[in-house]
């Protein structure tokens, strides 16, 4: 049976390694619209918009949207009339936070015909979209990636599922400003810590790295779940994003 990772070619893989280091050393916003529009390159799609902040939060309180070439008359809509609470991209992501395939998401949300309609008509027809939540669960992201036709694939989802958290972390700390945290030590992680994550980061999955470490599959998962709790994420993906950027794991 054909492994996953083996849908990535030598020159998407290294693609994918350059464009995850070059999460780690984004600043600002401009940097990071330049970082996702590259995306181009890996996975066919026509457009881009990324979002994060609270889940329940107030009207001063807007969420952050990173346009990078959604329609203006499709974003000015969205905002203004706060469609939203009427997405069913959205809503998904508030119950799951995992990838969709924008088709098999509108087959579950039938009372949502108005609203898709009007995003075809902008030619959003077709995407996929993948948001993050942070450990306490009081913030998200959303990533969405669009246009007239975008084909479901089994490498375009193990590129987003690869990318999607570096951009997460890129755009939170962006958007948050965050130098009080910046401050702080890094939390601490033990030498087989660091060891599954850096096997994590490779690819390994929980099996592998309990032979390649001669330890049980069980405590493979207990050194996961504390590296989670450490690093205040929710996902392996999610705690590779984080370690690297702490400089806690190296990219190589």
């Amino acid at each position: 049976m054909k492994k996953r990772e083996d849908l990535l070619s030598k020159s998407d893989a290294d693609n994918l390694l350059r464009f995850i280091q070059s999460c780690l050393f984004c600043n600002n916003e401009e940097e990071l619209r330049q970082l996702v529009a590259d995306l181009k390159n890996l996975f066919i799609h026509e457009y881009a918009l990324c979002g994060y902040g609270k889940i329940e939060r107030s009207a001063h309180e807007p969420y952050a949207l990173l346009n990078v070439n959604y329609p203006a008359s499709w974003v000015d809509a969205y905002v203004s009339l706060g469609l939203e609470n009427r997405d069913p991209i959205v809503t998904e992501n508030f119950q799951h936070y995992s990838l969709q395939y924008w088709t098999d998401t509108y087959r579950k949300h039938r009372d949502c015909k108005s609203f898709i309609s009007n995003a075809e008509d902008c030619g959003l027809r077709e995407g996929y979209s993948y948001g993050l939540k942070t450990y306490n669960g009081e913030k998200t992201s959303l990533f969405s990636f669009a246009g007239r036709s975008v084909e479901r694939h089994d490498r375009t989802e193990l590129i987003l599922e690869y990318v999607i958290p570096h951009i997460h972390q890129a755009f939170a700390r962006i958007t948050e400003n965050r130098r009080n945290k910046q401050s702080l030590p890094a939390p601490r992680l033990s030498s087989r810590e660091k060891e599954v994550l850096r096997w994590s980061k490779d690819g390994k999955n929980t099996w592998e790295i309990s032979v390649i470490l001669s330890i049980s599959a069980d405590t493979v998962k207990f050194h996961i779940k504390n590296i989670m709790q450490k690093l205040e994420v929710v996902s392996r993906t999610q705690a590779v994003a984080a370690a690297l950027e702490l400089g806690l794991i190296g990219i190589e």
